[in-house]
């Protein structure tokens, strides 16, 4: 398969982009300086895990103090799923619990109980994480700390999380984690269900810690305290982007469309696009190429009524069972997605729609039609929409599913200094910044950083056991 870039089509705009548009933003930024001819590290891709990465390696005492850093990027800052997701950063709940534990056969991660628990804690970590970052840096990214509503429509997915619960306890009392209790509590009286979710015909209803943010913003503030840490010197070069990567002595050697940089560390932060610089990988269906699968994904800024606003406006994220979830911005109304579960079970697309599909310039028009029809029929007393009301914008987003539902974290086995943090299966933002942290220090120390999942290691026998998972992975939802 040909590299997609330089990109031969015109991405969609999402609120998150056409809403930093500022002095401030880093948008074309170091598009026409003359890129270096060798660097110590050079990070691939700007979105929020390039950008994170960097902030982490230039902190006090981190690797790249005294370093020369580069971050090339196919497009601009957080052009690609950072930039036009959800806005959550949301911990999973129990919900998550049943398919992480599955088998790869049965799609799902094939890990043990441990082993989930420490992913499902981690995701509660990152969002601590990320509320520390924001505060000592006194970020302006519009990040909110509340709740979450996971919302069950159905009998059947009531069921399952009262199961997913059960197990989860069990397992957890067992473990290290016993005395951490989860920060998620169950409402299973249907009246008190949809009065609190404002949803029709809510049955269930899973309430826990989670935020929001502004991301294409927080990625940019990040970008920004690296290239401005006088320790390091780090530069950020929008529109580059990487064609080859060649193991040379010493280091690599990076072949971009602007000219080639020879590093002695590269870390791939590529996610969806990973799989094209591993064109030997993905021509034998093998490693990391095969480990990783771009997926589409449809999300909207929709303008809520005056039922829907001031002192009556949504208070809380959401996720829908066969339906959407969503985040209220602090300005400019709500921001949805469209879960692909949601997508096929009402037939709003196929899978070749959405699984391996790289193209963001297409919106399909039955996403936006089967949105426009959801808010007045799913929520409580959502009423008649004035002019400028309900749908204003639509885009796309390619993120990347994991053979085994969990991200690809590490050392490249067998390349030496090459280091990707890709795959993160929908759930990125839930994850990226202790991924990152973690990176950070593993990168210095040569060590495994035991704050992170052990289960997010880069291994030879992982990308092996990930061959046998199911052809379409499940999707988490939480």
């Amino acid at each position: 398969m040909a590299s997609p870039f330089p990109q031969q089509f015109t991405s969609t705009v999402s609120h998150w982009q056409a809403t930093n548009r500022g002095p401030s933003a880093l948008w074309d930024h170091g598009r026409d300086a003359p890129l270096p001819s060798n660097v110590d590290f050079l990070i691939v891709g700007g979105g929020i895990t390039g950008a994170s990465l960097a902030y982490q390696l230039t902190r006090p005492g981190g690797a790249g103090v005294g370093k020369h850093i580069a971050v090339v990027e196919a497009k601009d800052l957080a052009s690609g799923a950072t930039g036009r997701n959800g806005g959550h950063i949301g911990p999973c709940s129990w919900l998550s619990f049943p398919s992480l534990t599955a088998s790869l056969q049965d799609g799902g991660a094939g890990i043990d109980a441990e082993a989930a628990l420490d992913v499902i804690f981690n995701e509660a970590d990152t969002l601590a994480l990320a509320a520390e970052i924001v505060r000592s840096e006194n970020l302006d990214v519009d990040f909110w700390k509340g709740h979450k509503m996971e919302v069950f429509t159905t009998e059947t997915g009531a069921a399952k999380n009262v199961a997913a619960r059960e197990a989860f306890e069990k397992a957890r009392r067992a473990s290290k984690y016993a005395n951490r209790e989860l920060e998620w509590t169950l409402v299973t009286d249907p009246v008190e269900a949809q009065r609190i979710s404002r949803t029709e015909g809510a049955l269930a209803v899973n309430i826990g810690t989670a935020g929001s943010n502004h991301p294409h913003r927080l990625a940019t503030a990040l970008m920004k305290l690296a290239m401005e840490a006088r320790s390091s010197k780090t530069e950020l070069y929008s529109h580059t982007p990487v064609l080859k990567l060649s193991e040379t002595q010493g280091g690599w050697a990076v072949e971009t469309t602007r000219g080639s940089i020879r590093a002695e560390n590269v870390v791939l932060c590529t996610n969806a696009w990973t799989r094209h610089l591993f064109p030997e990988d993905m021509e034998r269906k093998t490693g990391i190429a095969a480990h990783v699968t771009p997926f589409r994904g449809h999300a909207a800024l929709v303008v809520p009524p005056a039922s829907y606003s001031g002192e009556d406006s949504i208070q809380n994220t959401f996720a829908v069972e066969n339906g959407p979830y969503l985040m209220a911005t602090p300005h400019s109304g709500l921001v949805f997605g469209v879960y692909n579960s949601t997508a096929l079970a009402v037939g709003l697309a196929g899978w070749d729609e959405i699984f391996g599909v790289e193209d963001d310039s297409v919106v399909l028009d039955s996403f936006k039609d089967w949105l426009v029809d959801y808010c007045p029929k799913g929520f409580v007393e959502w009423g008649d929409e004035l002019p400028g009301e309900g749908v204003n914008q639509m885009w796309t987003g390619i993120m990347a599913a994991s053979a085994d539902q969990i991200p690809l974290i590490g050392a490249v086995p067998g390349k030496a200094g090459l280091w990707a943090a890709v795959a993160f299966h929908g759930h990125g933002m839930a994850r990226i910044l202790t991924v990152t942290q973690s990176l950070a220090a593993n990168i210095k120390t040569g060590e495994w950083d035991s704050r992170l999942p052990r289960v997010f290691e880069i291994t030879e026998q992982r990308l092996e056991r990930g061959r046998s998972a199911a052809a379409i992975p499940r999707f988490q939802q939480s």
